[in-house]
């Protein structure tokens, strides 16, 4: 019976055991994944093709190159028609940015704004990375700016009528009397005020003072300010004053007359022209291409300025002048085509009025007035790596021709009276030097008096006067251009009177 017991117990448990086993639900097994190992190919080899196994891999390699900079660069002008280019160029509302890239527009009315949109850089909404203004202005400000190390890389222009010299009769052909004081009215850096501090155009306007009165033989020294209604203003014999400041004095000339003493500038900080050079060569071909078109329709981008019609303004910009005042504005600027970069800024720029001389001589002439307390920077703050991979060479121009000798071997004949109904702008007097000296400003101001004649009378007579002519000539200064009057210039080694053409 035990035996019996034992049996069935075992008989039971076997079942037990095969039932569990039939039944139990079996877990899914899954084999780990393979594992592979890709070695990141080098940079240089991001072009090669890697067949069909490559899959999608080639087609998500970046293009060889640099990446594409969609960044908008932010542009600030010392005045709202320097933004004109930026009008024209400006897509319409949902539009495509400009072949030149995305662009801020933020116009001032004061250097003091443009100086701290540069401070505070592009990736700032209130900053820019780029500064459009007048060479003057930049001088002035640059001591301000110096650790950005600001370059200016393109002329977008000459100014053109803005900026006026008033004289009393005949002040402007002898020197002042004397060692005393001579007195300027202009919005210079003694006679500003809160309402007229740093605007638009007053450094420009007392540089064209500044120029004038160094023609003149007034050293620097002798220069005060005086400002605008002051009695001692309305008693001085100058005054350098942007156009429409009401005064009484003549005008005797303006930046329609010296119409290449004044360009217009566009400047960046050096390490942003680093960074982004692709970047800025394509908005400088794109800015002087927008000059033209804005050129062709000057009411309907003084529209647009004046409205703010659908432009695209930086952050913090303030509200825009009247048309009919940009429509002046706009007349009062001379474009400057990418043609004619290469004469201008570079190691091809050659003549007498090229932006480096341009700048070397307004350094000068604004520390000498205390527009700046600074020397020009060692380094000339000129960079002309853009220019140089945009603007194509300059045209060779052709040697002056010189006038053939007369029949009686007179060959200082040439230098025949100049044209009737000229009158003087202003005289240059050389109280020293040498003729090579006097004929090297000759040149320089044939440069920037692109449309006046050349009188001179040197110490020694018609035979001294005629070999600065000559060597004038040289330097190529047209011989039509040049003329020689009789007699001795008193106190100076030479007298050279720049006059209108009729």
């Amino acid at each position: 019976m035990k035996s019996y017991a034992t049996f069935v117990i075992t008989v039971l448990l076997t079942v037990a055991l095969v039932f569990s086993l039939v039944s139990r639900e079996r877990s899914k097994h899954e084999a780990p994944a393979e594992v592979v190992e890709v070695a990141e190919a080098p940079a240089g080899d991001a072009g090669v093709d890697g067949g069909a196994d490559a899959g999608g891999i080639a087609a998500a390699a970046p293009e060889a190159g640099a990446p594409k900079d969609d960044k908008p660069l932010r542009v600030t002008t010392l005045g709202w028609e320097h933004v004109a280019s930026g009008v024209a160029l400006a897509p319409p509302p949902g539009g495509a940015p400009a072949a030149g890239g995305a662009i801020e527009l933020a116009p001032e009315a004061s250097l003091d704004a443009v100086e701290a949109r540069l401070a505070r850089g592009g990736a700032d909404p209130q900053g820019a990375d780029v500064a459009v203004l007048p060479l003057p202005a930049f001088v002035a400000s640059f001591e301000r700016l110096r650790a950005l190390e600001p370059r200016a890389f393109l002329v977008v222009g000459f100014s053109h009528g803005r900026e006026e010299l008033r004289a009393r009769s005949g002040a402007l052909l002898k020197a002042p009397p004397g060692a005393d004081e001579v007195k300027l009215v202009a919005l210079g850096p003694s006679t500003s005020t809160d309402a007229t501090a740093r605007a638009a155009g007053s450094e420009s306007a007392t540089l064209l003072g500044l120029f004038a009165l160094d023609l003149l033989g007034v050293a620097p020294t002798r220069i005060g300010f005086a400002a605008p209604g002051t009695p001692e203003g309305k008693a001085a014999a100058f005054a350098a004053l942007v156009k429409g400041v009401p005064d009484e004095r003549p005008r005797a000339f303006s930046t329609a007359d010296a119409s290449r003493l004044v360009p217009i500038v566009a400047v960046a900080p050096k390490a942003l022209i680093d960074a982004r050079e692709a970047a800025v060569r394509a908005w400088s071909k794109a800015w002087l291409d927008g000059l033209a078109r804005a050129k062709s329709d000057v009411p309907g981008i003084a529209r647009r300025l004046a409205a703010k019609d659908a432009l695209p303004f930086a952050a913090g910009v303030g509200g825009a002048p009247e048309a009919l005042v940009l429509v002046e504005r706009l007349g009062q600027l001379e474009n400057v085509g990418l043609d004619q970069q290469t004469s201008l800024i570079g190691p091809l720029a050659k003549g007498a009025v090229t932006l480096e001389t341009l700048t070397q001589r307004t350094w000068q002439l604004a520390r000498g007035g205390g527009i700046t307390a600074t020397a020009a920077p060692e380094a000339s703050p000129i960079d002309a790596r853009v220019v140089a991979a945009i603007a194509p060479p300059p045209k060779d121009a052709p040697p002056p021709a010189k006038d053939a000798p007369p029949a009686d071997g007179d060959a200082g004949a040439a230098f025949g009276p100049p044209p009737a109904g000229t009158v003087a702008y202003v005289a240059y007097r050389a109280v020293e030097g040498d003729a090579e000296k006097v004929a090297s400003q000759i040149a320089f101001l044939g440069g920037v008096f692109e449309r006046a004649v050349f009188q001179v009378t040197a110490k020694g007579g018609d035979k001294a006067a005629r070999a600065i002519a000559a060597a004038a000539q040289d330097k190529g200064v047209a011989a039509a251009r040049l003329s020689v009057a009789p007699g001795e210039p008193q106190g100076a080694f030479a007298v050279v009177e720049v006059l209108s053409l009729p």
